[in-house]
């Protein structure tokens, strides 16, 4: 009986330790997001200043590989240009060794991110924070023209970077989503809520916050439009779809 007894204080101990223990981590990770989210911010800033207000180009050219992260032209890519103003590395200084981008070494992991724990993430960078990929839009020629941080309408709500689905994880607005692919480019479509059905959006002024899948998508898996609270492209009169 007092065996009976024990187990049943351990069973619900247990039962109450673990939500506590797990809300906790939750919040321990969520917190790190917004620091790192607003360091990358400030980062983009000391990019603009010293790039005549360029904003840093939003992909290389070419497939997602870790030879174009490191390649010599494409320096100005937001995930080597960012973690080099922060004195940090870049995406292209882990290409002779994946697995250290996956750790905390690396200032774009994400510690509530499921990065796979598979060796297939070692043949491309997963990117679990994604640029926005409606700033700089194609002109009439079909390329896509660099653009000025004095371009942008509204620094305040225009979305710079935001928390991105990896491949394996939830999606947090169902089939109203495209693929989690790990691209270093996105948009809502590709949105993850890694804490308490919330994911994090970091704006052009340096500012970051939570938001629900359902205030940044559509049900039919569209970005609002017209854009109000949160706004995907320079001019907010643009449709971002």
């Amino acid at each position: 009986m007092e065996m009976l007894v024990v187990v049943a204080i351990i069973v619900i101990l247990a039962a109450i330790g673990i939500p506590v223990y797990s809300a906790f981590v939750t919040r321990g990770f969520q917190t790190a997001a917004i620091n790192n989210m607003r360091n990358l911010a400030a980062a983009f800033g000391t990019y603009a200043a010293q790039n005549d207000g360029r904003l840093p180009l939003e992909d290389a050219t070419g497939p997602n590989t870790w030879a174009a992260a490191e390649a010599a032209a494409n320096e100005k890519v937001w995930y080597n240009a960012l973690p080099h103003a922060m004195g940090a590395k870049g995406v292209g200084d882990y290409a002779q060794n994946p697995r250290g981008f996956y750790t905390k070494a690396n200032i774009l992991f994400v510690p509530g991110a499921r990065y796979p724990q598979s060796d297939s993430r070692l043949e491309r960078p997963l990117f679990a924070i994604a640029m926005n990929s409606r700033l700089q839009r194609k002109n009439e020629k079909g390329d896509k023209a660099d653009l000025r941080l004095s371009q942008v309408i509204q620094p305040s709500r225009t979305v710079l970077l935001f928390e991105q689905g990896l491949k394996g994880e939830k999606k947090s607005n169902g089939g109203a989503q495209g693929a989690y692919d790990g691209a270093p480019k996105g948009t809502a479509r590709s949105f993850v809520a890694r804490y308490n059905g919330k994911g994090v959006v970091c704006f052009l002024d340096g500012h970051a916050d939570l938001f629900k899948p359902s205030d940044l998508l559509t049900e039919i898996g569209r970005l609002p439009y017209p854009q109000t609270e949160v706004v995907w492209t320079a001019n907010p009169d643009a449709d971002p779809n």
